[in-house]
């Protein structure tokens, strides 16, 4: 019995342990998860303060501190994120494309691509005052590169367009041709050529460059 007994006092004493093991373990985790979900919600804030400053005023223009209180978002947070505001800028560039893509992928797969440079140009033309900042401001090396970056990724789900042209030059040289009559549609005058005169120049310009004989 003494030994039943001291064997019970052991097992009560191991569990309050064993108990505040898991528990501290679940904290840690629940902790983690709530830091995680704010520096998300402060790196989108920041992005959406931007995007909203630029809407009225020159990237260079904004400072740090007008996109910290525009996005309500401490001021030390900021570098916890990014190390400048050129780097969020980035940020915002690569996201942009990420959307483009998203958007314009799954018509050009049902429909074709002259629907897909239609809303292409329609998105462009929506968010035109971002994306001219973008394109021919600070961002421009990074819009390149990331719709680059993201064609590759979609040419390796489908067929090439043509015998002659390899894959990899084929999607180097298709979204070249977009970004860089995008990037010069942007450089006129708003309303000097419609969403809809792009979008056929892109058709013929993309058509001409894959099946060209």
């Amino acid at each position: 019995m003494l030994l039943h007994k001291g064997a019970m006092r052991t097992k009560s004493k191991a569990n309050p342990i064993l108990c505040d093991t898991v528990s501290h373990s679940s904290d840690h985790h629940a902790g983690s998860t709530a830091k995680d979900a704010r520096a998300l919600r402060s790196s989108a804030a920041l992005r959406e303060g931007l995007l909203s400053l630029l809407e009225h005023k020159a990237f260079d223009q904004i400072t740090i501190r007008d996109i910290c209180a525009k996005a309500g978002v401490h001021y030390a947070t900021f570098f916890r994120h990014y190390p400048s505001k050129e780097a969020l800028l980035d940020g915002l560039a690569a996201q942009q494309i990420e959307t483009l893509v998203d958007l314009t992928l799954p018509i050009k797969d049902e429909v074709g691509d002259r629907a897909s440079f239609d809303a292409l140009c329609d998105y462009v033309q929506q968010h035109r005052a971002l994306w001219s900042v973008l394109f021919n401001g600070g961002a421009g090396a990074t819009m390149r590169a990331e719709w680059l970056r993201r064609a590759r990724i979609v040419a390796e789900t489908h067929d090439p367009v043509s015998d002659w042209l390899p894959k990899e030059l084929g999607t180097i040289c298709s979204t070249s041709l977009i970004a860089e009559t995008i990037s010069w549609w942007l450089a006129q005058p708003d309303g000097t050529h419609s969403p809809g005169e792009i979008a056929g120049i892109l058709d013929r310009l993309i058509g001409a460059s894959t099946l060209a004989q």
